[in-house]
């Protein structure tokens, strides 16, 4: 589905295909490491990563964890202002369709009745 850049929902597909890239760049990232600590040994496990090679350490992949009450007051903080925003947002993008559509009615019949008096006429 194709959704033009100016439409008020095309941050949010953007928003959800970034995320869903990223999410899979992710599981491959731990899948290959994964797969190197399994059969690599010694040799494999100190060239897995970058950050880790310089150091003779693997860097393990992350184990989640439980969130704090911090981190839940944050996120649910983050999902108020959010939907704050795409309300906003929308309201915006409706009012704007409004006006739109308020002038053009305006502006159709200004014309359909010049053509009713010009008849008349």
């Amino acid at each position: 589905m194709h959704i033009h850049p100016s439409s008020p929902n095309s941050s949010q597909s953007e928003d959800d295909a970034a995320t869903k890239i990223q999410a899979g760049f992710r599981g491959y990232r731990v899948r290959k490491q994964m797969r190197q600590g399994r059969s690599g040994g010694s040799a494999g496990s100190s060239s897995a990563s970058g950050a880790g090679s310089s150091t003779g350490q693997q860097r393990s992949p992350r184990v989640a964890k439980k969130p704090t009450l911090e981190e839940n007051s944050a996120t649910k903080i983050q999902a108020g202002v959010r939907g704050f925003l795409v309300r906003k947002r929308q309201k915006t993008a409706t009012d704007a369709a409004t006006k739109i559509q308020a002038s053009f009615r305006g502006f159709k019949t200004r014309k359909d009745l010049k053509c009713t008096v010009k008849k008349d006429k």
